[in-house]
């Protein structure tokens, strides 16, 4: 007679289970592990644009100054006339996305508490500020270095400023992932 007997069937039965239950578990883990990729690359391309947007309408402004603090130090804010002339663009750090005040200092007050901050812009006379990061960017840290600004000034610097941001994205409900980025950017209107 020709055959398998109850324990080689038993046996392979059992060898066919377990290979089974660590290839659904590898399966398991890509699956998640590329939904928090996914979730990461979506949050940091929002960082991105929101760094790209404020870098475009720095470089086309001029007059850059930091209302309450000496920007060559580092300034929690940054107000500039547009390059049409008749508009101030004011991106700040703040917890409140709809206040109409912004951080006076350069690291997120809301830190101590467990709270979170965001960019901010606001245009023109506008009262409310505009948040500019998605809520799952918890921004930390958010500075403007100035240099050779204003335009005519006494120094024979061209006008740059300089971007520094910290901060955390929220890649999933139990994990975060830490971010660290610096961009410069010259005046596109020649001091002269």
């Amino acid at each position: 007679m020709k055959g398998f007997t109850l324990i080689e069937l038993i046996v392979s039965v059992a060898i066919f289970t377990v290979v089974m239950v660590i290839a659904v578990g590898a399966l398991l883990a890509v699956s998640a592990g590329e939904r928090k990729a996914e979730t990461l690359k979506s949050v940091m391309d929002n960082l991105n644009f929101t760094l790209e947007s404020m870098t475009r309408s720095i470089r086309t402004g001029y007059d850059y100054g930091c209302p309450t603090t000496n920007c060559t130090n580092g300034g929690p804010k940054i107000i500039f006339t547009s390059s049409e002339g008749d508009v101030n663009y004011e991106y700040c750090l703040s917890t409140d996305a709809t206040s109409n005040g912004c951080s006076t200092s350069t690291t997120c007050p809301a830190l101590a508490t467990g709270g979170t901050c965001r960019i901010l812009r606001r245009i023109a006379e506008e009262t409310l500020f505009t948040p500019m990061t998605a809520s799952e960017v918890n921004i930390k840290h958010f500075a403007f270095y100035v240099r050779g600004a204003p335009i005519g000034s006494a120094d024979d610097t061209q006008s740059n400023v300089v971007i520094t941001l910290s901060g955390t994205v929220k890649v999933s409900e139990t994990q975060t992932s830490d971010f660290n980025l610096q961009t410069s950017v010259t005046q596109r209107l020649y001091d002269s």
